[in-house]
């Protein structure tokens, strides 16, 4: 099993442990993996305005408007952010990244590298459970 694997099995076994009602669907900023050419990390700065500076941010399916900010990639140019409607499923781990056209762009695109299923997790309680909370 891989490290992201165990390390969202670990926080989905202590969501469920805290709250018998958490979501158990997770929007983090760091990609899967590094083979995509052009393909940066982003930093989760917001969903549905509000603020996270951890990751990743547990999340009830649905839609979500989230904040993502990449680093410049070179030179001394300031983060920019971006804003994107995600709709999320349940028990899902969304892999966000930062796809620019070359590394000496500051622009970017929001884009959701890889998904998995978090374990453990059963989507129609999932769902159930943020209809009742929503």
């Amino acid at each position: 099993m891989s490290r992201a694997t165990l390390a969202a099995v670990a926080v989905a076994a202590l969501a469920t442990a805290a709250c018998g009602t958490a979501p158990l669907s997770f929007i983090d900023g760091q990609p899967f993996s590094r083979v995509t050419v052009n393909r940066y990390p982003v930093r989760i700065v917001a969903v549905d305005g509000q603020a996270y500076f951890h990751e990743p941010v547990l999340v009830a399916p649905g839609l979500h408007t989230i904040v993502a900010e990449a680093a410049p990639s070179r030179g001394p140019h300031i983060p920019l952010q971006k804003g994107f409607v995600l709709d999320v499923q349940p028990c899902t781990r969304y892999h966000i990244a930062a796809d620019r056209e070359s590394p000496l762009v500051p622009e970017w695109t929001p884009v959701v590298e890889s998904t998995e299923q978090v374990a453990g997790c059963n989507p129609e309680e999932e769902l159930r459970k943020a209809k009742a909370a929503g």
